[in-house]
């Protein structure tokens, strides 16, 4: 699958991969110094002829998603800002004030930047993955091209799932899943095209099907900064859970938790943890490094104070955590100079202003069980022999979190609001409350500085518009309902 910008085709793409340009370039992200080609979809890519060249276009693959505009600050702050965890600090420098106030437009700079990212990623992992399709690799090395080919299917899968959940309303928005997903295009083009978008059923099934190819080549050895198969068969079971598929939801989360590579990490080390770099329990981390890193435009300059620390987390959040619960330790009550007297900071990215190499995280051990919790959960509204395990799953995540909460013993849809809420603590910052809420079918309270509106499900506004930059480069597509 690829999910095609136009209008990057036409007015040209940066940061295209450029492996004859080495992996010195292509480790240092987005740039005005790149060469700029017509139609990337025609690159020349004769020059991806072993495992050595496929390696290093992965490597090419891998640096987009921690650009500013996608996990390194973007991706992963918005689903938070337009919610109840996080706003913009009354002192600020200008940045994500739409969307703190839900007011977004089809010109947002971060919104069009992130559907460039997310489309560059697959129109990349396209083009290798139809490079590495030419060579005859040497027996010796067909294990590790394996790797390399599994990991740019699960990377592609990535980049869909989360242009999918970012600009297309959840799967269970329509009975059939028949509402405007994203564009799908499988092969590298050799022409301009203008593709249309697909159907929400018809993207997510192509991207269980990079998932479940992914998952046959991918080897079981733990590969910091990569897909590995636990990390493939984590994110699968993410998205069945979105599709509500609970069956496969449980079956492939419990695929990544018997995997022997990945431990939760205790009470004692939680803290510490954020401060670390592939920790026990992190299936998949976006690899920053001190000298390759998006720097001031990182999401953890973006929250230390000694940075630009606008974003803020909301009292609502901090008052959710038990006294004894140790990630109320990542929220420092405090005074923001020049802004709010009483401020609540956020410590999940505490070495955005120093090193500024925080590695998001995109798929936790942690996560995984609630995934795991939630798919028996709703399995158990009719067949309650599911609702034992849920509460275990559950209460493991919990009582690791607070070793003084009580048992959690709930059943129904109880249970399940039991457990959106346990996500809501333990995920943070993480980039998931908004689509959380957009596909349980909740309404959103936007929370700012000085005001709190409730928005109603379903909403128009609960995902983003297609960019107008796309729009006016693209005839065939078409734009999200209340976004025209």
């Amino acid at each position: 699958m690829e999910t095609i910008s136009t209008r990057v085709v036409l007015t040209l793409y940066k940061c295209v991969l450029l492996v004859i340009a080495g992996a010195a370039l292509l480790l240092s992200g987005c740039g005005k110094s790149f060469l700029e080609l017509k139609n990337p979809q025609a690159i020349d890519f004769d020059h991806i002829s072993d495992l050595e060249s496929l390696t290093t276009a992965s490597t090419g693959v891998y640096s987009l998603f921690k650009q500013s505009n996608y996990y390194n600050r973007t991706f992963i702050l918005v689903p938070e800002l337009m919610t109840d965890n996080g706003f913009i600090s009354i002192k600020n420098s200008g940045r994500y004030l739409n969307e703190d106030r839900f007011t977004v437009t089809n010109g947002d700079s971060y919104i069009t930047g992130a559907w460039r990212l997310m489309s560059q990623v697959v129109t990349n992992a396209n083009l290798a993955l139809a490079a590495s399709r030419a060579i005859e690799f040497p027996a010796a090395d067909q294990e590790d091209a394996n790797q390399i080919i599994g990991e740019l299917y699960a990377c592609r899968a990535l980049a869909c799932f989360d242009m999918l959940r970012f600009y297309a309303q959840p799967y269970n928005f329509t009975a059939d899943a028949s509402h405007p997903g994203i564009p799908i295009y499988t092969e590298p083009a050799n022409q301009i095209i203008y593709p249309a978008r697909e159907t929400v059923a018809k993207s997510y099934d192509q991207i269980i099907a990079d998932l479940k190819q992914a998952e046959s080549l991918l080897g079981d050895i733990k590969k910091n900064g990569h897909f590995t198969l636990a990390a493939a068969q984590a994110l699968l079971a993410k998205v069945y859970l979105y599709k509500e598929d609970w069956v496969n939801a449980e079956l492939y989360a419990t695929k990544a938790i018997d995997n022997g590579n990945y431990t939760l990490l205790s009470n004692g080390s939680y803290v510490s943890g954020w401060a670390s770099k592939f920790t026990a329990e992190s299936l998949l981390e976006i690899g920053n490094t001190p000298n390759s890193n998006s720097g001031s435009d990182g999401i953890g300059y973006f929250t230390e104070q000694n940075g630009y620390g606008d974003f803020l987390a909301t009292e609502d959040l901090y008052n959710i955590y038990a006294a004894t619960d140790v990630r109320r330790n990542l929220i420092v009550p405090g005074v923001r100079a020049g802004g709010e007297p009483q401020a609540y900071f956020i410590k999940k990215y505490p070495n955005g202003v120093s090193s500024r190499d925080d590695n998001p995280k995109v798929l936790r051990k942690s996560e995984v069980y609630l995934i795991r919790a939630e798919a028996r959960a709703e399995q158990a509204l009719t067949n309650d022999s599911h609702r034992a395990g849920a509460l275990e799953d559950l209460n493991r995540i919990a009582q690791r979190a607070d070793p003084l909460a009580a048992d959690v013993d709930l059943s129904g849809e109880a249970l399940i609001d039991r457990i959106l809420l346990e996500r809501r603590k333990e995920l943070a910052f993480e980039g998931n409350r908004l689509f959380d809420l957009n596909r349980k079918g909740k309404d959103v309270t936007n929370i700012q500085s000085d005001a709190q509106t409730t928005f109603e499900y379903p909403h128009n506004r609960f995902i983003m518009p297609v960019p107008y930059d796309e729009m006016n480069a693209n005839p065939n597509m078409d734009q999200n309902p209340g976004w025209r």
